[in-house]
């Protein structure tokens, strides 16, 4: 009988050391692909958004008792620029310049003089006022690991509608010697940046106060 206790306490032992030796492995195979992608993004030099292949949007939702009505908008920048760099031991440097003009409406369930009217508003005194606000700008101010495995977090400056907020962009990215794609999303807050969401029928039919960016940019190591 004892022998048989024995030889089960030899087999737990060995079930443990086998189940802490496949943990600690596991943990050293994560950790090789965490530093592997860490260490990519180390790399040096200028990349410099390729604005033809890249693509920002804006979904802006509608919200009220007679939601129903109205539309959703998609929006999109048109016009942008800006780069990704970094010297030898020092931190990424991000700087992106939109015009606010240039952003356009593509709600494809409008019709065009509906749609004519929704960028009007949208543009004008009342949302954008991009008469006295013309451009969209973000400045970086560090880039650290994220939550998810293969993510960045970038802490930036956001100015918008001439108000400048921190705020932190989740992005996803893959990097090779000549390109770099980063691509997520990001919810914001039109008040956070002094809009006033539209509200029609006393309230019933409104714009939602939350917005999402949606981005996918392309960048190109700069010779």
């Amino acid at each position: 009988m004892r022998v048989s206790q024995t030889r089960a306490e030899k087999l737990g032992e060995m079930l443990a050391w086998t189940k802490s030796g496949v943990l600690a492995a596991m943990g050293l195979v994560a950790s090789g692909i965490l530093g592997a992608k860490l260490s990519e993004a180390q790399a040096t030099g200028v990349y410099e958004i390729d604005a033809k292949a890249s693509r920002v949007q804006i979904h802006v939702y509608r919200t009220g008792a007679l939601s129903g009505l109205g539309d959703d908008h998609q929006i999109q920048l048109t016009r942008f620029s800006g780069a990704a760099s970094r010297e030898e031991g020092e931190p990424w440097q991000v700087h992106v310049v939109g015009e606010a003009a240039s952003f356009v409406v593509l709600d494809p369930n409008l019709s065009d003089s509906a749609r004519r009217e929704v960028q009007e508003t949208m543009l004008g005194a009342s949302q954008l006022d991009v008469s006295r606000y013309p451009r969209v700008e973000i400045k970086s101010r560090s880039v650290a690991p994220g939550e998810a495995a293969g993510s960045l977090l970038l802490q930036a400056d956001l100015t918008l509608h001439g108000v400048t907020r921190a705020v932190e962009f989740p992005f996803a990215w893959t990097q090779s010697e000549r390109r770099m794609s980063v691509h997520g999303k990001k919810q914001l807050y039109l008040r956070d940046f002094g809009i006033q969401p539209i509200r029609k029928f006393f309230g019933t039919l409104q714009v939602r106060n939350g917005f999402e960016v949606v981005y996918d940019l392309q960048l190109a190591r700069r010779d």
